[in-house]
């Protein structure tokens, strides 16, 4: 690369950097500011007493984790069921899974609340509804990276090899694939929680107070709140994605480590004493 090109580069990252920082440090700015322009932290000391703090957000994690679970067992049983029986629809489920993006909102919820019509009313008028509604708003994102995993897998291999040896497609997908996939699942789970935690527009028209409808209705109130909640929730969501790239990359390590032992133990074998 050319001495302009790397300038041109370092500029593109410089600007890129001041658009999410500043506005960022600005947030983190007005939520310590206190009387008389000293720094506090009081607006984070009231969050935690704010009603309805706890109990959104709790209601949020579990829509979320719920929403994770459906998501990752629909995606990765379409992504197999593609791979290993119906390589022709390939195409055909890439199409059909963007439909989401090209819906609005609005047209979503009313097409998932219709199509569950017959369910009992305890579970369409409950806060469960939101794991159907989150799990169609999510489905574009998490196939293509449920996807992009099972595709970097030889498959085919895996699982005639496990059948070989006796084991069961129950079995292939305990103790080969899903092993095999963690990292791709715990991301597709990751960003689905996360979406769960971010999505206002649905629970607001339900009538659903999760946790970004409770910080909206903070925010018309009191201003310095609601900006300490945004400003916590984006560390804990740093933090958290932070653990599980440390977690994923320690497991990786760890199996490359082990790999040349278990190797040097199978060639002192085949030669014997």
């Amino acid at each position: 690369m050319t001495r302009r090109g790397r300038g041109w580069r370092l500029v593109v990252l410089v600007g890129l950097a001041l658009y999410f920082v500043v506005p960022l440090l600005a947030s983190a700015r007005f939520s310590l500011e206190g009387s008389h322009g000293a720094f506090t932290l009081d607006a984070y000391r009231r969050v935690v007493d704010t009603p309805g703090f706890w109990s959104s957000l709790g209601l949020s994690l579990e829509v979320g984790l719920g929403t994770a679970l459906v998501e990752l067992a629909l995606t990765l049983g379409t992504s197999l069921w593609v791979h290993l029986r119906a390589p022709s629809w390939q195409s055909v489920v890439d199409t059909v899974v963007l439909v989401p993006l090209m819906v609005p909102v609005v047209v979503l919820v009313l097409g998932v609340t219709s199509s569950l019509r017959f369910l009992p009313s305890s579970l369409t008028g409950s806060p469960a509804i939101l794991v159907f509604e989150y799990a169609v708003l999510a489905l574009p994102y998490v196939y293509r990276i449920v996807d992009a995993g099972v595709s970097a897998l030889d498959l085919r291999t895996l699982v005639d090899a496990t059948g070989s040896l006796g084991g069961g497609w129950l079995a292939t997908l305990r103790f080969v694939l899903l092993p095999s996939l963690r990292r791709t699942l715990l991301a597709a789970g990751a960003m689905t929680v996360a979406l769960a935690l971010g999505e206002y527009v649905m629970a607001s028209l339900l009538s659903i107070r999760t946790f970004p409808v409770w910080l909206e209705q903070l925010g018309t109130t009191h201003a310095a709140e609601a900006v300490a909640v945004s400003m916590l929730s984006l560390v804990g969501t740093l933090v958290v994605l932070g653990a599980l790239v440390l977690v994923a990359t320690g497991r990786a390590k760890g199996r490359r480590s082990a790999t040349p032992a278990v190797s040097g133990s199978l060639r002192l074998e085949e030669v014997g004493p």
